[in-house]
C-alpha cells in the first residue's frame, strides 16, 4: 500500500464554525492549483506527486464506465498525460488512479485522494465519478515532460442539485457545433442542465413532423435565420452528447405567450381549441427527444384569453411522465409546477418559497457586463437559502436573445458568458451563506470578509482565464484592488457634457450652485463601478424607482436624478509602458437589444452621455466608431434591436492604447446621467476603466501597478 504524506491540517468546510464572518462561502485556505468551484471539504497534504504517465483502473462495474473511460481520456488529452501502457505493472514514473463505486454515496457525491504513487476516486454513480473527473482535471500541474498533483483529500457534493445554462435559441439559432462546444467547457464546471429556449415570437426551432409549417422560415423574423432549425436527429444526438458530459437537457416549448411564429404558422392562435390540439401534438414528438425529468412550458408575459390553458397543458405534459416548468412571474400555476424565478430585479416580484423552484434572479447574463457581471453574479444566493433541499432545486443562467447577432459567436463576445459562467459554477456548487444586495452593484469595501471572498475567488477566476481560455473571448481581469474616489452630482441642467471645476483642478471641495460637493470619505472599489444601477431605476417611464434595490455608495447622493459625478485613481507603473485601456461608460445595458440602454456614442465621443476619460491631464481619445448612434422609436417602430451590435460595448470591443509613465499617473473620469438629444433610454449609469494586457482576444492584468484613490490636495 502507498504511504499516505498528509500532515495534520485544519479540514475546510462549506460552513466551518472556525471561518469568522463568511458572506458568501468560506475562503480557500488551498488555492494552487486554481479549483473552479471550489470543493466542500479539502485537506491539503504536505508534498506533491510526481510522474511522466498514468495507470488507469477502473473497476468493472463503475456506472456508464464507458462513458467514464471517455472522459478520463479528455483529462489526459488537456493534460498532456500518457496512459502508461503497462497494464499488470505500474512502470517507473507512473502514477496509478483508481475508481472504486461506493454504494454508500449518494447524488453528485465523490471522495479523491492524491498520495504517494495512487490517485483513488470513490463515488457512487456517474455524475460522482464525473465530477471527481472535472476536479482531478484541475489538479494536474505541467513542468516540461513532469506533472505533479498536490497530496490532498477531498470530500466533496454540490449545494443545489441543478445548475444550468440557458440558451435561447427561438431568437438566434446557434448550431448544434457550437452548443456542443459551449456545453463542453462549462461541463468541465460541473454545470449539469442545458435549458433550451426552442420558440419565440422570431421563429420555431423544433422540428414537428405532424406540423412542419413550424419550422417553415416563410413564418420566421427575416432578421433572425428564417427556416434555421433543428431536425429530431440533432435533437436527439444532442442530447445524447450533453449526457455523456452529465448534463440534462431541458426542452421549452413557449406557451401561450411568444408566439408569433406559431400563430403565422398555424393560422391558429395557441388559446384557441384547435391550438391546444396542435401543442399536444408538439408535446407528443418532444418527449421521445428529450427523456429527462423536466419539461418547460414558458407560460410569461402573455395576456391569458383561455383561462383553463396553462393547467389544461401542464396536465398534458405530466401525463407524458414529465415535470412541468413555468416561468414566475408567469401563467397560473399550480401547487405541482417548478418555479423558475426571473422577476425580482425586472418586475419586483419575489420568489415563493414555499413552492419548488429554480432561481434565475440576478444571472440575467444578456444584462451584464464583464467585469460588473462577475460580482453580481458571486454575491447571489441561489433560491434565497444557503443550500438546496426539495424546494429549493437550484439556478439556471440565462442567455436571451432579444437582440439581434451577427454571427453566433457574438454570444461568447458581447455577453460576458465563460467569465459569469464560472463565477455562476462556483456559487450554484458551493451555495452562499447570505444574499447581499448592497454588493450586487458594487465591490465590498476593501478589508471585509465579502471582499476577501472575492478577491480570492478572483485569483482562481484570472488562473482559469489564463489556462483554459486562450484564445476563447474570456473579457475578465482582476479588479479588486482597484479603488476610486468619486464626488458629485453636478448639475449639468440638461448640458451633459458640461465641464465641472475637478476637470481643471483636483481641490478638497468644490462648489456647484448653493451646495458644496466634497469627495466621498470612502473609496470605491473595482475597475467597474456602478454609479446607480439600472435596477434601481425600475421603470422610470412609469416613474417607478427602486433605489434601495441594489444600492451603491453614491445611491443617497444622486437619487433618481440626472447629474455629473467624477471618478479619481492614481496608477503607480513600476516603469514606462504602453499599454490598453479597456474603458466604457453606460453602454449597451441590455443586450436584448438597444432599447433598454444609452444610444451608441457619436463619433469622437466616449458615450451619447457626455462622459469622458483623461489620463496625465490628457483626454484619452475614442476609437472611430464602426455604427451610427439610432433612435429608439419604440416596439414595433423600427426595431432597433434588429440592429446587431458592434463594438457598443466595452468588453466586446478592442481597449485603446495608453502610455503610462514610471510612477504615478492620474486617472479621472467624467460619468454622467441624463436625457439629451432625444435620448430617453432606460439605463445605469456606469463606468468601467481598467489599464490590461491584450493580443487582439485575450485579456490579462498589466503586472505591478498599484491604486491610490485620494485625491492629491487631501
Amino acid at each position: 500500500m502507498p504511504v499516505w504524506c498528509f500532515a495534520i491540517l485544519p479540514v475546510y468546510s462549506l460552513w466551518s464554525a472556525h471561518a469568522g464572518e463568511v458572506v458568501t462561502a468560506p475562503v480557500p485556505e488551498f488555492s494552487s492549483p486554481a479549483l473552479i468551484p471550489y470543493p466542500a471539504q479539502v485537506t491539503r497534504g504536505t508534498g506533491e506527486v510526481r510522474f511522466k504517465s498514468v495507470h488507469v483502473y477502473a473497476s468493472p462495474d463503475i456506472p456508464r464506465r464507458d462513458d467514464l473511460m471517455r472522459e478520463m481520456e479528455d483529462v489526459f488529452r488537456m493534460s498532456g498525460i500518457p496512459v502508461s501502457p503497462e497494464r499488470d505493472r505500474i512502470a517507473e514514473g507512473c502514477v496509478a488512479w483508481e475508481l472504486r463505486p461506493d454504494a454508500g454515496m449518494q447524488g453528485e457525491r465523490y471522495v479523491l485522494s492524491v498520495s504517494q504513487g495512487k490517485v483513488a476516486v470513490r463515488a457512487g454513480s456517474f455524475s460522482g465519478f464525473f465530477n471527481a473527473l472535472q476536479t482531478l482535471r484541475q489538479l494536474i500541474s505541467r513542468e516540461e515532460d513532469e506533472f505533479f498533483m498536490p497530496f490532498v483529500q477531498i470530500s466533496d457534493e454540490p449545494a443545489f442539485a441543478l445548475r444550468g445554462v440557458m440558451l435561447d435559441v427561438g431568437r438566434y439559432y446557434m448550431s448544434p457545433a457550437f452548443i456542443k462546444e459551449m456545453m463542453r467547457r462549462v461541463s468541465r464546471y460541473k454545470i449539469n442542465v442545458l435549458h433550451l429556449h426552442l420558440t419565440d415570437d422570431p421563429a420555431w426551432r423544433l422540428e414537428v413532423k405532424k406540423h412542419p409549417a413550424l419550422t417553415d422560415g416563410a413564418f420566421h423574423w427575416k432578421s433572425r435565420q428564417p427556416g434555421r432549425f433543428y431536425t429530431q436527429e440533432q435533437l436527439k444526438d444532442l442530447v445524447e452528447y450533453c449526457a455523456r458530459l452529465n448534463i440534462q437537457v431541458i426542452p421549452e416549448i413557449d406557451m401561450p405567450g411568444h408566439s408569433r411564429s406559431f400563430t403565422r404558422a398555424m393560422n391558429t392562435d395557441m388559446q384557441t381549441e384547435e391550438g391546444v390540439s396542435i401543442l399536444k401534438d408538439v408535446v407528443d414528438e418532444a418527449v421521445s427527444i428529450f427523456p429527462g425529468r423536466y419539461f418547460h412550458m414558458g407560460s410569461d408575459e402573455v395576456h391569458m384569453t383561455m383561462k383553463d390553458f396553462v393547467p389544461r397543458m401542464a396536465e398534458y405534459i405530466r401525463g407524458k411522465g414529465k415535470e412541468v416548468v413555468v416561468w414566475s412571474p408567469g401563467g397560473p400555476h399550480d401547487k405541482d409546477s417548478v418555479l423558475m424565478c426571473w422577476g425580482e430585479s425586472e418586475v419586483g416580484v419575489r420568489m415563493d418559497k414555499e413552492m419548488k423552484r429554480i432561481d434565475s434572479n440576478g444571472f440575467y447574463i444578456d444584462w451584464a457586463d464583464s467585469q460588473s457581471g462577475v460580482y453580481q453574479v458571486f454575491f447571489q444566493q441561489p433560491c434565497e437559502v444557503p443550500r438546496g433541499d426539495e424546494k429549493a432545486l437550484g439556478a439556471v443562467m440565462p442567455v436571451w436573445c432579444d437582440g439581434n447577432l451577427s454571427s453566433e459567436k457574438r454570444v461568447l463576445e458581447q455577453y460576458p458568458f465563460y467569465p459569469c459562467a464560472l463565477t455562476f459554477a462556483e456559487r450554484v456548487w458551493r451555495g452562499s451563506s447570505t444574499k447581499r444586495k448592497d454588493y450586487m452593484a458594487q465591490l465590498p469595501p476593501r478589508g471585509t470578509a465579502g471582499w476577501t471572498e472575492f478577491r480570492e475567488f478572483e485569483e482562481r477566476l484570472a488562473s482559469h482565464r489564463d489556462s483554459f481560455f486562450r484564445g476563447v473571448p474570456f473579457a475578465y481581469v482582476k479588479q479588486a484592488d482597484m479603488a476610486w474616489s468619486l464626488v458629485g452630482p453636478f448639475d449639468h441642467r440638461g448640458r451633459n457634457d458640461m465641464s465641472f471645476e475637478p476637470e481643471r483642478k483636483i481641490a478638497v471641495s468644490y462648489r456647484d450652485g448653493d451646495r458644496i460637493l466634497t469627495w466621498k470619505g470612502t473609496p470605491v472599489y473595482g475597475g467597474a463601478v456602478h454609479i446607480r444601477h439600472l435596477f434601481a431605476m425600475f421603470n422610470m417611464h412609469r416613474n417607478q424607482y427602486r433605489l434601495d434595490h441594489w444600492p451603491t455608495l453614491m445611491s443617497e447622493d444622486v437619487g433618481k436624478g440626472a447629474g455629473t459625478c467624477y471618478a479619481l485613481t492614481s496608477i503607480r507603473s513600476p516603469r514606462e509602458q504602453e499599454v490598453w485601456l479597456m474603458f466604457g461608460l453606460n453602454g449597451m445595458w441590455g443586450h436584448s437589444g438597444g432599447y433598454r440602454s444609452a444610444r451608441a456614442p457619436e463619433q469622437g465621443s466616449w458615450d451619447f452621455s457626455g462622459g469622458d476619460v483623461w489620463l496625465n491631464g490628457k483626454r484619452v481619445k475614442p476609437p472611430k466608431w464602426p455604427f451610427k448612434s439610432l433612435p429608439w422609436g419604440g416596439w414595433g417602430k423600427g426595431r432597433i434591436e434588429e440592429a446587431p451590435l458592434t463594438w457598443e460595448g466595452y468588453f466586446f470591443r478592442p481597449p485603446v492604447k495608453v502610455k503610462l509613465r514610471k510612477g504615478v499617473n492620474r486617472v479621472l473620469i467624467r460619468s454622467v446621467f441624463g436625457h439629451w438629444k432625444g435620448d430617453s433610454g432606460q439605463r445605469g449609469w456606469f463606468f468601467c476603466c481598467i489599464p490590461v494586457l491584450w493580443d487582439g482576444i485575450h485579456y490579462r492584468e498589466v503586472p505591478g501597478l498599484e491604486y491610490d484613490p485620494v485625491p492629491d490636495a487631501r
